[in-house]
């Protein structure tokens, strides 16, 4: 974050900040409406029929999309809005994307130990694409919100 010299009062977000808040938007939702569409299809259908690899794929496209786009319009908003202030990351923006990413991978190692479980005891394969899909959002989702609380003091990188 960096103050604007005009406005003591105003601080303007880096652009990875802003990616954060992105990430932190768009994946939760792309994986709720992709479990809103998967998860029904449970009720009247054994796992090893539902239909999940194409609308996994459709998701994780628009989560690509969604996140490319976001971004592209937060911080077109943030040029305009901010003229004259310089948004460029620093070192610490750096750690804090270190921070985020090492606790998104934890998780993510952790799910893969799961998901190695669930394959060991040859559980279906809609069962292991799914929880690695949510493992993965998961990951992905409190890393971002981890980046935004170090951005906003909470930080132990």
């Amino acid at each position: 974050m960096i103050r604007d010299a005009n406005r003591e009062d105003r601080v303007t977000m880096t652009f990875g900040q802003r990616n954060a808040w992105v990430s932190a938007v768009v994946m939760p939702a792309a994986s709720i409406a992709y479990l809103a569409v998967v998860l029904p299809r449970l009720g009247d259908r054994p796992a090893a029929e539902v239909s999940w690899v194409g609308p996994m794929l459709w998701t994780i496209g628009a989560t690509v999309v969604g996140t490319i786009v976001g971004t592209i319009l937060i911080s077109i908003a943030a040029a305009i809005t901010n003229r004259d202030v310089e948004s460029k990351g620093d070192v610490r923006d750096k750690q804090i994307d270190r921070y985020g990413d090492r606790l998104a991978q934890a998780i993510t190692a952790f799910g893969g130990a799961v998901v190695l479980a669930l394959v060991m005891f040859e559980v279906d394969h809609f069962w292991i694409g799914n929880a690695l899909f949510v493992i993965g959002a998961i990951g992905a989702t409190w890393g971002a919100v981890a980046k935004i609380r170090a951005y906003h003091g909470v930080f132990n990188g």
